[in-house]
């Protein structure tokens, strides 16, 4: 067992959530303003043809007491904006319940007024969370394009019992719920429905220093009792568009951009308890530790930001979940730390094609910093002490937006140089480097053109490491990646795009580095078959290159489609800051779509088809298929969803890791799943999926319940067990080199994972907040059935393997498997993984911008070489 319990003063957290509110997931109509005195009575079906405007005023009295009372007298001199139209469940109509918003400006801040009248006030739904997180309530939104660029803007939000949430919106639809500002604003619940008033400081927006300035800006609701969402300035589901269709607030005179710092010191104190062997130097079953630290926001110019922290400490962070990774690849986990979650967007360059099981690739992968130590101390017959993580010294970000369309995004971090502690079995005492001393570096330029319509841009990374401790650790010395990209929307309301980008990477180091990076999973270059690549143990640099090209239909009217492709030379390299799993293929895809999103005898729903191909550079088929998938959203608000998935086979080149490539059997899978509604007190959901490969008799099968429950206003309990089984015929067992051959083993492997996830919240006010997360885990696997490769590109599956007749003892297995009558012996591969993870999280935000966390986690780990499953 290993406890920690943390308090200090630290930066906000903010969890990421789905924002599934009203600017979710399309896009403003144009429209016509419609301020006071608008005509209710017009047809609901009446849709506005112009963009709406706002006049800005300028506060000529005292500002606004914020206390969600809208009885100052500044606010009547404030003009409306009212007319608020349905984005869904039926776009285009007025709301169901009118809708008032004023804005004033003053010196310093912005002051934004709503009305949000109700027929039944006692009705008004409010959910009293923790900040940031998306809840069943009621909420009043504005948004903010200060930039007027049409592409970025800056929403706030606040549900009626005073939850704040703020998001940042970046290339028009993409948002970040990372972005954290510092902002005030106050509720208040009348016999007319409810009202919010916000103060929004300037500091916390980015503008140009013109002396008068429109701003782009939108207001919207969302009505939880009707499962509607209405704005100003309508949103259509049939566009990709949502910062683009906003209003203009007009007139802004002489606003003064402020001088911008804010320092959040934090002090932090540690204690961690641990069983242990008595018998380790390094082991103390109580240990006490502490810490300091800082992070500064500056603000350079009113539209350019540096953000340092200084020994950082993300000790409120949820725990990774449990996993066994089978494959040769690593496993891709988010991030969670909030001085890399905040802005990631400005420093995002994907790898992957469309929005598949490659969007998780980029350049930038910020887990790369401060990761564990790639490095290993051998504890020669006694012990070793080897830290988790490689400490982060300092790190530093510049963002921002200029008046003239350029966003800049500048990012370095210095890690330190970790040594793990050794006490050998003589007694001796050694440290051994595990990690060199390294800096990473990333740049992100793009400019806008044609309204932020079309943009072009450049990204690059740099890792730079000790050179002496990289060579002793076979690692780069030095890594670089680069390139350009672009994207370009036209057609009549800019919905169609086309995309791409081409990047280059070269990487330098020892010729035992290289030798790791030819040899790795990506690339395999010993592979004795593909005469297209080269394995050379002399190189000390390697370079490649990668493009993209996509063309897009993402709006106006029903209909969706797009094409693309991508091609990724064998050498290109991106895994020292990126995140990248194969190399060495030229890949094509189509997707047609159709989507419906006004309610009939459904609310909405879709359907979708998928296409895809690739090849090796030397010409292989490696992989070609489709899928038929969907889903449904009843008028009940329950949902359906599921999908159908054929790969028709070919040849695998990593298989056999580093082998021969080894043709794999066609297979087929799928998934289903359903949904309750959400708005309810209870809420449930399944999904399941499963795999069939019916000619190695191989299949597998998952499923996850889920369940919510609200026991109220202030309390949340989500529960989610889950079940995995696998049975699988060619599992990768080992390799082993005989004078003759290299024997490629594998053997069935039967396979149940099982885990749950727990999470309560409990909100005291919407500054205290309680968060318990719990997570076993366990998962079992049982190898039989062992066999060798025979012949790789056999016609017939049974002919590619020869079974062996293994014996097993102690804990290995050994056979004859050359016929020398000499038996080769391999490890026992069976396993069995237990884990539990847990935390508790008390979040006090005693100031906006100042937190105050209390943290205790606990972790156990148990692991045997028992296939059996015992739960």
């Amino acid at each position: 067992m290993k406890t920690r319990t943390t308090t200090g003063v630290l930066i906000p957290l903010l969890l990421l959530s789905a924002a599934t509110g009203l600017f979710g997931s399309a896009s403003p109509l144009a429209a016509q303003y419609v301020g006071n005195g608008s005509d209710e009575s017009a047809a609901e079906s009446a849709v506005r043809t112009v963009a709406p405007v706002m006049e800005a005023v300028r506060l000529t009295t005292a500002a606004p007491d914020i206390d969600g009372v809208l009885d100052d007298e500044a606010w009547r001199t404030a003009p409306v904006a009212d007319g608020f139209v349905q984005f869904r469940p039926r776009e285009g109509i007025r709301a169901s319940q009118p809708t008032e918003a004023r804005v004033l400006y003053g010196d310093d801040a912005l002051y934004v007024a709503i009305r949000a009248y109700d027929a039944a006030p006692d009705s008004i739904v409010g959910q009293l969370t923790r900040r940031d997180e998306s809840s069943y309530s009621d909420w009043l939104w504005v948004m903010i394009d200060s930039y007027l660029d049409r592409r970025t803007a800056f929403r706030f939000g606040v549900n009626p019992l005073g939850v704040k949430r703020d998001i940042y919106h970046f290339d028009d639809t993409g948002e970040d719920s990372g972005w954290n500002a510092v902002w005030d604003v106050a509720t208040r619940i009348d016999a007319e429905g409810w009202t919010a008033e916000f103060r929004i400081p300037y500091s916390q927006l980015r503008f140009s220093g013109a002396s008068v300035q429109h701003w782009g800006i939108n207001f919207a609701r969302d009505h939880a009792r009707q499962n509607e969402t209405s704005t100003w300035a309508p949103l259509s589901q049939e566009e990709n568009a949502i910062v683009s269709r906003s209003g203009t607030l007009r007139g802004l005179e002489n606003l003064r951009p402020p001088r911008r710092i804010e320092i959040q010191p934090y002090v932090l104190a540690r204690t961690e308890r641990a069983p242990g062997d008595p018998a380790n130097p390094f082991h103390s079953s109580t240990d006490h530790s502490g810490a300091v630290g800082a992070d500064i926001k500056y603000g350079i110019t009113s539209n350019l930001t540096l953000d340092l922290t200084m020994n950082p400490d993300f000790g409120q962070v949820e725990a990774d979940p449990g996993q066994v990774n089978l494959t040769a690849f690593e496993t891709f986990l988010p991030e969670r730390r909030p001085f890399f979650v905040e802005g990631s967007n400005i420093f995002r360059a994907g790898l992957g094609i469309g929005d598949g099981d490659g969007s998780n690739q980029s350049l930038f992968y910020s887990r790369r910093v401060g990761r564990p130590p790639q490095g290993r101390a051998n504890p020669e017959g006694g012990y070793v002490d080897a830290p988790g993580q490689s400490r982060i010294i300092a790190a530093g970000k510049l963002s921002g937006k200029t008046a003239d369309g350029w966003s800049i995004g500048l990012m370095n971090a210095l890690t330190n140089e970790e040594s793990a502690r050794v006490h050998t079995g003589a007694g001796e005492r050694l440290e051994v480097a595990v990690e060199p001393l390294a800096s990473y570096s990333v740049a992100r330029l793009q400019k806008d053109f044609r309204e932020g319509r079309s943009a072009v841009g450049f990204i690059g990374t740099t890792t730079l490491r000790d050179g002496g401790t990289a060579d002793a650790l076979a690692l780069h010395s030095s890594a670089y990646t680069g390139g350009v990209d672009f994207r370009h929307r036209f057609g009549e309301g800019g919905h169609y795009s086309f995309n791409g980008s081409i990047l280059g990477s070269h990487v330098a180091g020892s010729e035992e580095a290289l030798l790791r990076t030819q040899r790795s999973p990506v690339r395999y270059f010993q592979r004795p078959d593909a005469d297209h690549v080269e394995l050379d143990p002399t190189r000390t640099s390697l370079g490649g290159w990668t493009s993209t090209l996509e063309l897009w239909k993402s709006g106006g009217g029903p209909w969706r489609f797009a094409v693309g492709n991508q091609i990724r030379s064998p050498g290109f390299e991106a895994n020292d800051l990126g995140f990248m799993t194969e190399g060495d293929f030229i890949s094509a895809f189509g997707y047609v779509g159709y989507a419906q999103s006004t309610p009939g005898r459904f609310r909405q729903w879709r359907i979708n088809m998928n296409g895809w191909n690739s090849r090796t550079y030397g010409g292989e088929k490696v992989n070609h298929g489709g899928n038929v998938n969907g889903n449904v959203q009843f008028l009940n608000n329950w949902e359906l969803w599921g999908g159908l998935n054929g790969n028709a086979g070919g040849l695998s080149t990593g298989l056999l890791r580093g082998g021969p490539a080894f043709i794999q059997e066609p297979n087929m899978n799928g998934w289903l799943g359903f949904g309750t509604d959400s708005r309810k007190d209870v809420h449930f959901n399944l999904n399941g999926s499963w795999n069939v490969r019916s000619e190695s008799d191989s299949w597998s099968y998952h499923t996850s319940p889920n369940l919510r429950w609200r026991p109220s206003g202030r309390a949340n309990l989500r529960v989610g067990p889950f079940i995995s089984r696998n049975s699988n015929d060619r599992q990768w067992v080992t390799r082993i080199d005989t004078d003759d051959d290299a024997h490629f083993l594998f053997g069935r492997l039967d396979q149940t994972t099982f885990g749950l996830t727990a999470r309560a919240d409990y909100t005291f006010t919407p500054n205290l907040s309680l968060q318990v997360y719990a997570q076993p885990f366990m998962s079992s696997g049982e190898y039989t059935d062992f066999k060798q490769v025979a012949d790789p590109r056999a016609a017939e599956y049974e002919d590619r393997f020869a079974p062996v007749a293994a014996t097993r003892a102690g804990g290995a297995w050994s056979a004859d498997l050359d016929g020398s009558g000499t038996p080769r012996s391999w490890n026992d591969p069976d396993f069995n993984v237990k884990q539990f993870r847990s935390n508790v999280v008390l979040r006090w935000e005693y100031r906006p911008g100042s937190t105050l966390f209390a943290v205790w986690a606990q972790t156990r780990d148990h692991f045997e070489a028992d296939g059996g499953f015992h739960l």
